[in-house]
Order: structure tokens, then sequence, then C-alpha cells
């Protein structure tokens, strides 16, 4: 029995020694590898013992920051035209009552380019204060029908939003000459002494020659004759024209020795020579006074109303 116990002694001896030089080559090779920790008794106990745990305080939520563009919609704004001027912003022009656009600075550029309604938008662009044959002129872009053209200034015929006088202003030629206006004498009346003659030559380029003499000193245009007056008033009674003719080739606007002065056209506008008015369509008076050398008899008067048009 002891021998028995001996043996089982000595083969338990062998098998922890074997064992032991496993683990030593195991460990001497590198593998690392741990077995899974399994909880023992005690560790499951110590948990059980562990204070609750506390539920934490609710997360603070922070508000981010809106998120930047994209590159794409940058680029895009980037490369988009500046805004145009539109009816409801920037310089413009209301038109107030029906009016002409027309291709320049005045009425003598005739005809219109065509006739816009009241309320009409329109911006300007420049400022004559003088036009053709006068008046202060805008000009503007119609932009419904893209259209550039020039329409009075006047405070009854557009309303701005822009001190008009600040625009730049635009150099235009002149517009083309027209003919002379035209006159239409009627309602002659005046006399004089039996012994003064008379004869009116009306004519669109000088207007009037008034041919005259005494008889009681000759036959020839301008004997006994010591002048002629002229005299033309507008429909508001203002002169216009005054002229006084001491020679024979008695003409409204002077000259007569052989030829009349024609009209006084400055700037493509036909004026009255003495005051340089622009003639305008209308109504007007014409009153010729002739003083004879011997006034013994009187001196002769006559009145005309002139229907002026110009074309």
């Amino acid at each position: 029995m002891k021998r028995k116990s001996f043996y089982q002694l000595l083969i338990w001896s062998l098998v922890v020694f074997l064992v032991a030089i496993a683990c030593n080559l195991s460990i001497s090779t590198g593998d690392t590898t741990q077995p899974s920790a399994q909880p023992s008794i005690e560790n499951t106990q110590a948990s059980n013992l562990q204070p609750p745990v506390e539920t934490p305080p609710p997360a603070r939520v922070e508000t981010l920051p809106p998120a930047e563009p994209s590159p794409t919609v940058q680029e895009a704004a980037a490369t988009d035209p500046p805004a145009q001027p539109t009816p409801t912003s920037g310089p413009q022009c209301i038109v107030q009552q029906s009016l002409n656009l027309r291709s320049g600075p005045g009425t003598l550029y005739d005809p219109p380019i065509y006739s816009m309604e009241s309320g009409t938008v329109l911006i300007p662009l420049g400022y004559n204060p003088v036009g053709y044959p006068g008046g202060s002129w805008v000009q503007v872009n119609d932009t419904a029908h893209n259209k550039i053209g020039w329409v009075s200034a006047g405070d009854q015929y557009v309303a701005c939003n822009v001190d008009l006088t600040g625009l730049p202003t635009v150099v235009v030629d002149p517009p083309p000459a027209k003919e002379p206006p035209k006159t239409d004498p009627s309602g002659s009346d005046g006399d004089g002494p039996d012994n003064l003659v008379i004869r009116e030559d009306f004519n669109q380029d000088y207007l009037l020659r008034f041919y005259a003499h005494d008889t009681n000193v000759g036959e020839k245009d301008g004997k006994g004759i010591t002048a002629v007056e002229f005299t033309v008033t507008d429909e508001n009674g203002d002169v216009v024209q005054s002229n006084s003719e001491e020679t024979a080739g008695f003409c409204i606007f002077g000259g007569g020795e052989p030829d009349c002065n024609t009209w006084l056209l400055e700037d493509s506008v036909y004026k009255w020579p003495s005051t340089g008015e622009p003639v305008k369509d209308g109504v007007y008076e014409l009153q010729v006074h002739v003083i004879l050398d011997d006034d013994s008899n009187g001196d002769g008067n006559w009145t005309y109303q002139l229907t002026i048009n110009v074309d």
C-alpha cells in the first residue's frame, strides 16, 4: 500500500511538472491571449454593495449658427448683374397728360416718335435747359417700349423724383430747317388822306413789304413819305416785332434796297428779328403807320389780323 501511494504521488508530481513546463512555453512564445474573466462570487457581491447610480442632469442643447451658403450659391450671386432701376425705385418721371416723345429737345423735331398716355413711367437720362424753339426738355427712356427720346420738362407734363437740372446736358444735332412761317392776313382796316397811295406785298419769306407814296409829291415809291412804322403784337398784347423804315422799299424786317430782309433763323428756329422771340402758331395783330412829309392832311394807319402757322 505504501508503495502504491508512492507511485501515485510520483505520477501527480510528474503531471504538475509537465503542466508548469507547458505554461512557460506558452508565455515565451508571445501568446498573450488571456481567458475572459468570469465574474467571481466576490465581485458579484461587491457590485451589489455599490450605491445606486444617480441619473445625470439633461444635457444642455446648444443653438447652432446658421449654415453658410454653399459655394455654388455664392458664386452665382457674385456673377449676377447689378439691379437696374425699376418703375418703383430709382430716378423716374411720371407723365401727367398725353405727351409726345420726340427725337430731340423741342417741337421742331417733328413728327413725334409716338404719343404717351398719362401715368407712363419714364427714366430720366439728360436735361437741356433750352430746346428748339425753347423751353426745357428732359431726355428719357421709355422702358416699356425700350425707346429713348425727349419730352418737355414742364411740371404740367412730367412729375419727377429727382432734380432734373442735376442731370447731364446732352449734345444734339439741331433739327432740320423748315419752311418760313405761313401767314394769312385778313381783316384789313384803316385809311389815310386821298393823296396817299399804298400797296401791300405779303410774302412767306419776308412777311410784308409796304409800298407808299404821296401823289402830291410824285408817283415813285417813297415819294413824300417820311417813314413807315410796323408793330406786331401777339394774343397777349405783347409786342414781338417793331421796326421803322425811312427809305423806299418799306419792309417790316428792314432792307428793301432792293430786297427785303427775311425772317430771323437761329438754331433752326424762326424768330421775330427785332425781339428775337420765337415765332409761334397763333393770331397776331399787325399795325402799319405811314407818316407823310406834309402832315397837313394827316397820316395813314392800317391794321391787319395775321394768322401764323409754323410747320
